[in-house]
């Protein structure tokens, strides 16, 4: 039975990886793998920390640099080609795939696992993120494994999956505070609810290495560059709202991040068994209580961040929550309902998780195009407007272009690299806009002014576009 399941996932992660073997570097992962990535390669590993004055004049994240270091060793083996991130992120499918089946075939009857399976690894986010080759993809199987790890009492695999989930970004440090807090309260529930000093440096002790880890860096990351919020003004991500307004903005951001692409099917199910659960005061396993909790910590978190700061938020930022919480719910419902109605209520969720896939917004809704295949099509349409431009002997000084198509297309293509597009410029006399680029409405609607600026060319694939546009105030 659950061999069908364990082929139809590896080959739907199969063939994407086939599909997206060359296509460049796309979204956050241009800054956060390959201009990390390139200064780590040139400068042959020269600090842990990358200076904010350091030779290719890239702006620092300020994330635990263990991709952009991978990336830059694996470029050192390989080469600098495109194929290199995709057949290692494949890798981390492999990971996956292993780990949440062992995960969810312990907690659920073999008639249901592979179904709940399909739900957590066909999501819309998680597959895209693997299709684009993002770090927050290796953060998640880092969680799943580390998730795991804690349940079936495996302190050496729990030290290898906190040091990706934790080494990878800010926000899998976030993930394992609160997993670090859930463990304990674990081996809490595990010894009959005595607390015990010996039991609690026991359960830190796979922790350790991550924190030492980290620890080091960023004594190193912040004697070169500073404490985070040195220059923060009031658009950094880390200061605090200035408005109410501002504040409701943000929780209903937060809110349409938790439901959008079918994740409020998941959503409805959790808030109809928390109803129940309290109403009838049942008591609920060490497993479940564990995590429940841990889904509270982090997705509490992220709603903690609406208040102190103006961190913007994406659904790849929630796909551990997710996790968590899709597989609590639907353990849940196989507890407490019958054959028939776990069979429905587990293919209505996959139908409606599936659904995501193909979840469009109108042109003033911002598109999380990260998190959707429906993105694809950018890649090769990105191509032809580029060989247009060198075919036409466009001068890359007059180019200015949105998100994903401006900026070194070195870092981005892994070639071309003395050509370079500025960055929401209005004052070049070329203007590169697709609907792929994250855009105000204000900037789209200037775009739109015939007065001022002509589409010399569009090219379409799909729902994607991309259109080159003359700026008419500047004559020849």
């Amino acid at each position: 039975m659950t061999k069908p399941f364990l082929l139809a996932i590896t080959l739907v992660y199969a063939i994407l990886t086939i599909v997206t073997l060359n296509n460049y570097f796309f979204w956050d992962v241009i800054q956060l793998v390959s201009i990390e990535g390139h200064w780590y390669y040139e400068s042959n590993f020269a600090s842990l920390a990358i200076p904010n004055n350091n030779h290719l004049n890239i702006w620092v994240s300020g994330h635990p640099p263990l991709m952009p270091i991978m990336t830059a060793m694996l470029w050192k083996v390989f080469g600098q080609y495109l194929w290199v991130s995709s057949v290692f992120t494949a890798f981390w499918a492999i990971l996956l795939i292993v780990n949440s089946w062992k995960l969810i075939s312990r907690y659920f009857p073999k008639k249901y696992a592979g179904w709940v399976f399909l739900i957590v690894l066909l999501e819309p986010t998680v597959l895209t993120q693997f299709a684009i080759s993002s770090p927050d993809f290796i953060l998640f199987t880092a969680f799943v494994i580390a998730l795991r790890a804690v349940l079936e009492r495996k302190p050496i695999l729990l030290a290898v999956g906190l040091f990706f989930l934790c080494c990878i970004s800010i926000r899998g440090f976030f993930a394992g505070v609160g997993l670090f807090l859930a463990n304990q309260y674990y081996t809490y529930l595990q010894n009959e609810n005595q607390f015990s000093i010996k039991l609690f440096f026991r359960t830190f002790l796979p922790y350790l290495p991550t924190l030492t880890t980290l620890i080091i860096f960023y004594v190193i990351y912040f004697s070169k560059n500073g404490w985070f919020f040195a220059d923060s003004g009031t658009d950094c991500h880390y200061a605090m709202p200035q408005t109410w307004e501002q504040v409701v903005r943000r929780i209903l951001v937060f809110g349409l991040r938790l439901l959008e692409q079918g994740r409020f099917a998941v959503w409805a199910l959790t808030l109809f068994f928390v109803f129940v659960l309290i109403k009838r005061k049942e008591k609920l396993s060490a497993v479940e209580k564990t995590l429940a909790l841990f889904a509270f910590l982090v997705y509490g978190l992220y709603f903690l961040f609406v208040f102190i700061t103006q961190m913007p938020f994406s659904q790849r930022y929630f796909m551990p929550q997710f996790f968590l919480l899709t597989i609590l719910t639907l353990m849940f419902v196989v507890k407490y309902f019958n054959a028939k109605r776990i069979k429905v209520i587990i293919c209505s969720v996959l139908f409606l998780v599936l659904s995501g896939h193909f979840w469009l917004y109108s042109d003033r809704i911002y598109q999380p195009w990260e998190q959707t295949l429906l993105h694809l099509p950018f890649y090769k349409l990105r191509t032809e407007v580029f060989n247009y431009i060198d075919e036409n002997n466009f001068d890359y000084n007059d180019l200015s272009a949105g998100f994903s198509l401006a900026g070194n297309r070195g870092f981005i293509e892994l070639a071309h690299y003395g050509k370079v597009v500025s960055s929401t410029n209005l004052n070049k006399r070329y203007f590169i806009y697709s609907n792929i680029s994250f855009w105000r409405n204000d900037r789209v609607i200037e775009l739109r002014d015939a007065e001022r600026w002509q589409p010399i060319k569009t090219f379409r694939r799909g729902v994607i576009f991309i259109t080159i546009y003359r700026n008419l105030t500047i004559i020849d």
